[in-house]
């Protein structure tokens, strides 16, 4: 029976064809929650949805390809102004955003990222261009803004998030299940970081047969606990292991299997010494406010030599092998002397510096090798290699140059130059090496 209140029916094909998708992707839109209900109409009973319905769904929920269905080449209502008026790149951090459907803009170091590798423009104007008017900042023409902005996007899914969700405790162990009851929902990113999985294998699970369905605010996080211990065993019981290690009582009876499994205990010297803090390796990142990438690559770190002197100290050797499990206050010690900037935003006592920051005029200009040398100088003692120098600029991990190659100004450069401030800024407000307070 079509509802009195319908106004043009479409079919899923219908659908499909308006919002650039297949069918496919509205069969799966069609079992998310509030996706407006069908009925058959005609002769061949075809099941069609109020078309109204289905626009205000896609807008609240997936506004990318909700705007791919809008005969407008301003879907998100960006605000009017001229062509040539000058924008900054906060405004089109908002502006982002709201193209993807977020209450907050998207994050600086995120479109800083998009510069440096080509997918977003460079600014139009920059500071000391010679141009008037004269700007502060680097800047945009709104032209070029709004074509960034209203760019075709390839969608992945999105999920409004009105409160907040389960996160990791500073020192990287697992929510515990009151915390987790408390918070009420989890989204693939939570679920990725509880159960040490890659975003990838998280968003599987979500579209698998038999997973919890996502309520308003995500997915139940108790809901996920009971599938992941249903069908994805090796997994949970992974969870419980880590669980154990940090002390948290998020592992529960279940575990108990795999405690009769577990290696010996520790030597009873150690034991002694009272309850001994065991870290994973896929711990040790995420305790230090760093990724759970970079703290597995520390664990790779050799002792370095230069003739009898060791100038770079090994990762401290794992307690345990499986799973690798390292000693708290060993890691501690290597992070505190070879780490410093890391510990000292671990410790909230920044701003520390390996070595001072060279002396020099503000507006000299320093390559991606200079930028390498006093990066690593100040931070690490020892000058970053070109490889990781290059591979922080492809990942828009360092600043936009202030100079490129041909870029009209004087002095004539022939690849990507820094100004000497520019280079020391980001340094003094890296996270560790920075100026940050005492944290509470």
């Amino acid at each position: 029976m079509i509802p009195a209140d319908a106004d043009e029916l479409v079919t899923s094909q219908d659908i499909a064809e308006r919002y650039k998708a297949n069918e496919g992707n509205v069969a799966y839109w069609s079992t998310l929650q509030g996706f407006p209900e069908a009925w058959p109409s005609g002769p061949g009973r075809t099941l069609v949805r109020d078309a109204t319905l289905v626009d205000k769904w896609m807008k609240d929920n997936l506004p990318v390809h909700w705007a791919k269905g809008q005969d407008s080449d301003n879907p998100f209502g960006l605000p009017a102004g001229g062509p040539r008026d000058l924008v900054t790149l906060s405004d089109i951090c908002a502006w982002e955003g709201k193209a993807l459907g977020r209450n907050e803009p998207v994050p600086e170091g995120t479109l800083r990222s998009y510069i440096s590798t080509k997918k977003m423009p460079g600014p139009d104007r920059t500071p000391g261009d010679g141009l008037r008017p004269e700007v502060t900042e680097r800047s945009w023409f709104r032209e070029t803004a709004y074509k960034f902005v209203n760019r075709p996007r390839r969608m992945r899914r999105q999920r409004k998030t009105e409160e907040p969700v389960a996160t990791p405790a500073v020192d990287g162990s697992l929510p515990s299940r009151s915390s987790t009851a408390r918070t009420g929902s989890v989204d693939a990113k939570n679920i990725a970081i509880t159960y040490s999985v890659s975003g990838q294998t998280a968003r599987g699970w979500i579209r698998a047969e038999g997973f919890p369905a996502a309520g308003e605010h995500g997915y139940s996080a108790a809901e996920v606990d009971e599938w992941v211990r249903e069908h994805r065993r090796r997994t949970w019981a992974a969870a419980q292991r880590r669980a154990e290690l940090s002390g948290h009582a998020w592992a529960d009876a279940d575990s108990g299997a795999q405690k009769d499994r577990a290696e010996p205990a520790l030597a009873p010297a150690a034991e002694a010494e009272g309850e001994q803090a065991l870290l994973t390796a896929e711990m040790i990142g995420p305790r230090y406010g760093v990724s759970e990438f970079t703290g597995l690559k520390w664990v790779e770190v050799k002792e370095k030599r230069e003739g009898d002197k060791v100038i770079r100290q090994s990762f401290p050797a794992p307690r345990r092998t499986q799973p690798r499990t390292y000693d708290q206050h060993e890691v501690d010690a290597w992070v505190e002397k070879h780490r410093p900037h890391v510990w000292a935003a671990f410790k909230g006592t920044g701003p520390a510096l390996v070595h001072d920051l060279p002396e020099g005029d503000p507006r000299d200009l320093l390559d991606i090798y200079d930028f390498a040398e006093v990066l690593g100088m100040t931070t690490r003692g020892e000058a970053l290699t070109r490889e990781t120098i290059r591979a922080y600029h492809t990942r828009g991990q360092v600043p936009f140059a202030d100079r490129t190659a041909d870029d009209g100004k004087k002095p004539r450069v022939f690849q990507d130059h820094w100004y000497r401030e520019t280079v020391y800024r980001f340094i003094l407000s890296r996270r560790g090496s920075g100026r940050f307070g005492p944290r509470a």
